[in-house]
């Protein structure tokens, strides 16, 4: 019996063995395996931690990527959306752009603040700031160039412009008129000097011989041109002063209509408009409504005669373009 048993545990004994064997090796693969897979991930740890704390510094930025959404972000929250130029909202995400074209936060910060900051420089153009407004709208155009409210703001700037050099020719023409004016008040009182002269010699003359001509000469000659002069100089036509852009129509900027509306109303004696209304309108019924809003709110210095203000009645053609 020993001589059969023996066998039997040397070949258990090996068996054990080789699973022993196998167990260990796949053991140390495992650990090899891990150790291979964590020395491949570390590298990447060191890029996205410092990706992270922006200093990854790329030429044209002033802290990288994350330092100007920071910057975004605070002009952001002070409300700083167009202004101060170079410290803006605006203009720091459109570096952001520039380094990153791709960059999802920035083009959605500027989609979202756009409305806001088109609004910021509406007003800018109502302060009569017309070189700011002008920068204000080229910056938003960088940032949307294809949008709508683009055109409105253009229109609206436009608009201010022109009532500026409206104002200034009307000054201009003012102090024309006063400078002649001024230069037809000397002038006026030679023609009463041979007055005297007139009276003397109708005097001297027989007062039978020539009793008719007598009276005539002295009371007509000076009397009649000096009031005639003193009423033209002293008449002068409304000036406005404040001028109210009309609204677009919505059905009108929808189906891109354009046209112009002729008013006709009466400036008062206070400067304010009465009896606004209608005499010509192309297309008819699209914008007389907003044209008539718009005058209606209008105010004027208003128009004198003989050192009076007075009601005057004025014509206007209001414009409307997209």
């Amino acid at each position: 019996m020993p001589h059969v048993s023996s066998p039997h545990r040397t070949l258990g004994a090996t068996r054990y063995a080789v699973l022993i064997l196998v167990v260990l090796l796949a053991g140390a693969g495992g650990v090899v395996a891990w150790i291979l897979r964590a020395n491949r991930d570390v590298p990447a740890l060191p890029e996205t931690a410092v990706a992270d704390t922006g200093e990854i510094h790329r030429d044209g930025a002033p802290g990288g990527v994350t330092e100007l959404l920071k910057r975004a972000r605070g002009s952001v929250a002070q409300q700083r959306l167009l202004a101060p130029a170079s410290d803006n909202a605006v203009e720091w995400y459109l570096q952001v752009l520039k380094q990153e074209p791709g960059n999802r936060v920035a083009q959605d910060a500027l989609r979202e603040l756009f409305p806001f900051a088109a609004n910021a420089a509406e007003q800018t153009i109502g302060q009569g700031n017309a070189a700011e407004a002008q920068r204000e709208i080229d910056l938003l155009t960088r940032a949307d160039p294809t949008n709508y409210t683009l055109t409105i703001l253009r229109a609206k700037l436009q608009a201010q412009l022109q009532v500026v050099e409206d104002q200034r020719r009307k000054d201009e023409q003012q102090a024309l008129a006063a400078a002649q004016k001024a230069q037809a008040r000397p002038a006026s009182p030679p023609p009463a000097a041979p007055a005297p002269v007139v009276a003397s010699n109708v005097s001297a003359a027989p007062p039978a011989a020539h009793p008719a001509p007598a009276v005539p000469p002295e009371n007509s000659a000076p009397h009649p041109a000096a009031p005639a002069a003193v009423a033209v100089a002293a008449s002068s036509s409304p000036v406005l002063k404040r001028r109210v852009e009309p609204y677009y129509p919505d059905d009108a900027r929808r189906t891109r209509r354009q046209g112009w509306v002729d008013v006709r109303f009466t400036v008062e004696a206070d400067g304010s408009v009465s009896h606004a209304g209608v005499i010509g309108a192309e297309p008819r019924n699209v914008f007389d409504r907003s044209a008539l809003t718009a005058v209606e709110r209008w105010q004027f210095t208003p128009g004198t005669r003989d050192g009076a203000a007075v009601p005057m009645e004025m014509r206007q053609r209001i414009e409307f373009h997209l």
